[in-house]
């Protein structure tokens, strides 16, 4: 009877816990089952959230892709357009310069045109007058060289008439225009070579003059003369310096 007793006191008191239990905890689980389905809400909407960011990124990346791509095409663009755009310039430059000489030029062309017309004279008898202009040219040249020899051919007789003329013997005259340089020098016996001889039509016994920086060195007299040398000596009282290979010589 006492165990019996024992035992329903037990049940009562188990059942009476879990009253407790169930009256104390209760609100705690569905609390916490509250919060599970809130977190678990909050989740979902962050993961969609986070997806959308996502599709977003890419999308964006994706047109920063296209846009950097484009920008780099219209950089080349760019380059190319600046470097035809010099070309072009350079070649309205280079246009200008031609048409400004053009215009020059037809400017003078009608003022020699207007010259000419000015004189009363036809192209045809321009050509005519220009050709015989050119046969003048030549016959006077022909002239020139003709009157040259006549006035060497002159001096060679005046020499030949004063030499016969004369009781004591003239030194012949040299040509103005002869000048030559002292190849060797012989100090011993003040003998020269001249790099110049029969083809300058220098003369036997013809006195030159030796020059240093514009300034008088000797007086010589050429006693033998070749085709392209001659050898002088040094007149007597004549020396001012030693003369020096590679000296000017003058005619006197």
């Amino acid at each position: 009877m006492l165990l019996r007793i024992s035992l329903i006191v037990a049940i009562l008191a188990g059942v009476g816990v879990i009253g407790v239990s169930q009256f104390v905890l209760r609100p705690q689980i569905e609390g916490i089952i509250t919060e599970r389905e809130y977190n678990k809400t909050e989740w979902d909407k962050t993961s969609r959230e986070l997806t959308k960011t996502k599709t977003t990124l890419k999308t964006t990346t994706e047109n920063l892709v296209k846009t950097e791509a484009t920008l780099d095409e219209t950089k080349a663009q760019l380059v190319a357009t600046t470097s035809k755009f010099e070309s072009e310039q350079q070649r309205a430059n280079g246009l200008q310069e031609n048409l400004t000489r053009t215009r020059a030029e037809l400017k003078t062309a009608k003022d020699e045109l207007f010259t000419w017309a000015s004189l009363g004279l036809k192209v045809e008898e321009i050509k005519g007058l220009i050709v015989a202009k050119n046969d003048l040219d030549k016959e006077n040249g022909a002239l020139k060289d003709e009157n040259g020899l006549l006035i060497k051919k002159v001096r060679k007789l005046t020499d030949e008439i004063l030499a016969l003329t004369s009781d004591k013997e003239l030194d012949p005259l040299v040509p103005r225009e002869i000048q030559g340089k002292v190849l060797v020098v012989d100090p011993k016996w003040d003998f020269l070579v001249l790099d110049i001889g029969a083809q300058n039509e220098l003369p036997v016994r013809g006195v030159m003059l030796i020059s240093r920086n514009g300034e008088l060195v000797a007086k010589v007299r050429v006693m033998d003369v070749q085709e392209r040398r001659s050898i002088a000596n040094i007149m007597p009282g004549w020396k001012l310096k030693d003369v020096m290979e590679g000296d000017a010589v003058l005619a006197y």
